[in-house]
């Protein structure tokens, strides 16, 4: 049973130098399972090339809440809509909202998530959901609309956690858990049900190593910490993530 990362940019201008090496370490370490996010046309290129040779990557195509200072009318909708369906993507994401960094942009973002979801609603896809210091507008807009998916780096508390798994959600853990000090990560993981449960590492982001540009080979320390918590093995891990991953994509 290989390892799954249920979010990482493999498409990302950080991997353009070494994109193959890259695939190769993640080959060599088992992860054989991915969900590829793509938020520009760029990294959709590039994931849509990587789909063709590895049936275990999913392709998930969204506009970022980070994404809206320049564009954000009709046209854009319109263009992302006719994108998703020629890739044939298997998730839209990540969509979501930031009011971390993006609180100027609000509104754009509400309106933009909400379209999305009704995108997602239409073609019955599921969804990837990015979600920073917006955690009650994100719950009250998902309760609106009947879409299945993933609440992606979840950093919030038990309580909330608990809030979008009554919703139906998925809920992906990333190196938050490797970082000195921080507990809350192992309080929430240790309060979840292993149905709902996914692994990530956001690569290249996210990295809980100074200087390392984060890849998904970096998954199993993650799957270890994650285990330790859960009291399991790390293969009985593996084969919970890789049933939950593969019920994200079975068609209502």
């Amino acid at each position: 049973m290989g390892y799954v990362d249920a979010h990482c940019h493999l498409g990302s201008r950080h991997f353009d130098d070494d994109r193959s090496e890259m695939i190769g370490r993640m080959q060599e370490s088992g992860v054989d399972r991915a969900i590829m996010i793509c938020c520009s046309r760029h990294d959709l290129d590039h994931c849509l090339k990587l789909r063709e040779g590895f049936p275990g990557f999913k392709l998930a195509w969204g506009i970022h809440p980070q994404d809206l200072e320049d564009e954000h009318d009709d046209d854009r909708l319109v263009r992302f809509e006719k994108d998703l369906l020629e890739a044939q993507a298997d998730m839209i994401g990540e969509i979501g909202l930031d009011y971390y960094s993006h609180p100027h942009t609000k509104g754009f973002q509400i309106r933009f998530f909400e379209k999305q979801l009704e995108m997602a609603v239409k073609y019955d896809l599921p969804v990837d959901i990015h979600m920073r210091k917006a955690s009650n507008d994100t719950l009250q807009i998902l309760k609106k609309h009947p879409v299945r998916g993933i609440i992606h780096s979840f950093s919030g508390s038990v309580e909330m956690a608990r809030l979008f798994l009554k919703e139906g959600f998925y809920v992906s853990f990333g190196a938050s858990i490797l970082f000195k000090g921080a507990r809350r990560p192992a309080q929430v993981i240790a309060d979840m049900p292993l149905d709902r449960l996914l692994i990530e590492t956001d690569a290249p982001y996210q990295s809980p190593v100074i200087d390392h540009r984060h890849e998904p080979a970096d998954v199993i320390r993650i799957y270890e910490a994650i285990a330790q918590v859960k009291q399991i093995s790390v293969e009985e891990l593996q084969k919970i993530a890789a049933d939950n991953f593969d019920r994200i994509f079975v068609k209502a």
